[in-house]
């Protein structure tokens, strides 16, 4: 079976030190998924695959890995790398005694120009307006912890991303308890 790369998909050399920044390895296991796993214990892994031309799917696993459960489907590779760069910075966050993000995530705090499907066959999407799906995720309740913070990554940098999991305060992607305002969404433009 081919080998899947972080390139293959499209996932940035960012990502990657992002990823060894929060103690965490990529490899490929025996059936071409890319994985992080977490260099500190061992005790969670992220596994990556392409599901299609405009599907990747992230499942996740804890000790002793024996199965894993889906965390999120996205549409291209710069969805899954804002989702990782925040799974990732909290982590890094952590290990820095820097203090939670309280990142809200009902529904009214959707960023403008995104949309929420109901929960449907066991999933939530999430779309942008005049464009279609981009992510969808798992679980009444953590689909919405899940797609909601997203809706507002998508519209930072990763660069950006990065400065505000490394901030006091969150800033620039939060003020204070709430989002900033951001440009439009980055990621369906040309890569950084």
């Amino acid at each position: 079976m081919p080998q899947l790369c972080s390139s293959a998909i499209g996932l940035s050399s960012e990502s990657r030190g992002w990823a060894q920044a929060a103690n965490y390895t990529w490899t490929n296991d025996e059936a071409g998924n890319l994985v992080l796993s977490s260099a500190v214990g061992g005790s969670t892994r992220y596994y990556i695959r392409a599901r299609g031309r405009y599907r990747i799917e992230l499942r996740e696993s804890f000790a002793p890995h024996q199965s894993s459960r889906l965390k999120l489907f996205v549409s291209d590779a710069g969805v899954l790398e804002r989702h990782l760069i925040s799974l990732l910075g909290e982590e890094i966050r952590e290990d820095l005694d820097l203090p939670y993000l309280d990142l809200a995530f009902a529904e009214s705090d959707l960023a403008d120009g995104f949309a929420l499907d109901d929960y449907v066959n066991g999933h939530r999407v999430l779309r942008l307006n005049d464009v279609g799906p981009v992510a969808a995720a798992p679980d009444r309740q953590l689909s919405l912890v899940t797609l909601v913070p997203l809706s507002h990554f998508l519209s930072w940098t990763v660069a950006d991303l990065k400065r505000s999991f490394l901030s006091l305060t969150g800033a620039p992607v939060l003020r204070g308890r709430f989002y900033a305002p951001a440009p439009p969404p980055r990621w369906l433009a040309a890569p950084e």
